[in-house]
């Protein structure tokens, strides 16, 4: 800030005048500030450059979803998360809860971002919900403000039977009937009304119907990486041979193949006459001896 209030040459340059520009500016940006609160871009005028612009500094767009609930109901939580999960994979949209805070990371000054950047704020609402001091001092301030002012979406799920009728948050429209809330309900019941969440929240976004296609994990994409591609030919008459030129090839074969067996048979017959025409060796008799008869 001190940098582009240092004054052009042939200005003045006593403190005095000095800090006046700092008043003067500090006092500008913070009614452009203010005023942009609900657009996502904003220009400020140098001082020394009239007609020129700061560059368009980005303010924190409301592009994802803030679930607020009580830790004793994580079981509504994850079954939430669960038939939202579609939506993050298929369309990007980004769902958020404090069990994505990590180690050592300062968790107030995360949820307050979080709250700060959320466009639709899920609220599971219960006996837990409604006797919980942090998310009615912390939690509920923020998302009610931004409804009122920016046009935030707050959709009450009623997962309990509690105390809601006479409770502030009964002038919003609850997303189910409060008197049925989804305890009371069946197990398809539920992943009914589980359904028509994700399509309204698919309606708030501008989301198309429509599965998208994943992104390729790394494995596939090293795997097709490391994997040599087959040159590709260049016409079709290249990859199929002509008939004249299929039918000379398969001839050629055929011809080598009798060739072959031909030579075979004469190569048999051969050395059946060489063994027909060697001269057989006569048998020997058998030698007898007279026996001497006695006198």
């Amino acid at each position: 800030m001190q940098k582009l209030l240092q004054p052009a040459v042939g200005e003045k340059t006593n403190e005095k005048y000095c800090n006046q520009r700092l008043q003067y500016f500090s006092r500008r940006w913070c009614e452009k500030l203010s005023r942009a609160a609900t657009h996502d871009r904003v220009e400020l005028p140098v001082h020394s450059a009239p007609g020129r612009y700061f560059r368009a500094m980005p303010i924190l767009a409301r592009s994802s979803v803030f679930i607020s609930y009580s830790h004793a109901d994580e079981r509504w939580r994850k079954l939430v998360e669960k038939h939202l999960a579609p939506l993050g994979r298929d369309h990007s949209l980004r769902v958020w809860s404090d069990q994505s805070l990590k180690p050592g990371e300062p968790w107030l000054a995360r949820i307050k971002r979080e709250l700060a950047t959320a466009k639709v704020g899920i609220m599971l609402v219960s006996a837990n919900f409604m006797a919980s001091d942090f998310i009615h001092s912390d939690e509920l301030p923020p998302l009610l403000l931004a409804a009122k002012k920016e046009g935030v979406t707050l959709l009450t799920v009623v997962v309990g039977h509690c105390h809601f009728a006479n409770s502030p948050l009964s002038k919003l429209q609850a997303f189910n009937k409060p008197d049925k809330p989804l305890e009371a309900l069946t197990l398809p019941q539920r992943n009914k009304e589980m359904a028509r969440l994700c399509a309204l929240l698919m309606k708030i976004f501008g989301l198309k119907p429509g599965v998208a296609k994943p992104a390729a994990t790394k494995a596939a994409t090293a795997k097709q990486t490391a994997t040599p591609k087959a040159p590709k030919q260049a016409t079709a008459a290249a990859a199929k041979p002509e008939p004249a030129a299929e039918a000379a090839t398969k001839a050629k074969a055929i011809a080598k193949r009798k060739a072959i067996a031909k030579k075979a048979a004469d190569a048999k017959k051969l050395a059946t006459e060489k063994v027909a025409a060697t001269p057989k060796k006569p048998a020997a008799k058998p030698t007898t001896t007279r026996a001497t008869k006695k006198k």
